[in-house]
Formats: C-alpha cells, structure tokens, sequence
C-alpha cells in the first residue's frame, strides 16, 4: 500500500529514518499494527516549510514476545 504523511521537517524526520511503522487500530483486532517501509522518498513543498514522505507500506508479523 503507498502511503503519504504531511508534516514540517521534525515530524517527518520521526517517521523517514524508521524501518518499520506500528500504527494503532480504533475497533480492529489485532490492536497494533505492524508496517515496513519501504521506498521512502521526501518532497517539499515550493511555498512552506511542509514537507510530505511517500511511501509503500507491507503489513509484518510481530510475535508477542518481541
């Protein structure tokens, strides 16, 4: 799945450096969900300092006890 997060330079470099991202789930179950990150690639845009990181998600296993 391709993805795209919008934000200044701090909160983007939160999520650019990372592997894999977890994200919380509202209702479904499992809770957590795991995603590797892969291809990231950073724009910025031409007017503010805003920046936007696209890239492709794949759903990961976690064990229980990681």
């Amino acid at each position: 799945m391709r993805v795209c997060f919008h934000g200044t330079a701090e909160e983007i470099a939160l999520v650019a450096g990372r592997p894999m991202l977890v994200l919380l789930t509202a209702r479904d179950l499992p809770r957590l969900r795991v995603f590797e990150i892969f291809y990231p690639h950073v724009l910025r845009h031409p007017y503010q300092e805003r920046y936007q990181l696209c890239a492709d998600l794949a759903e990961t296993e976690v064990s229980d006890h990681a």
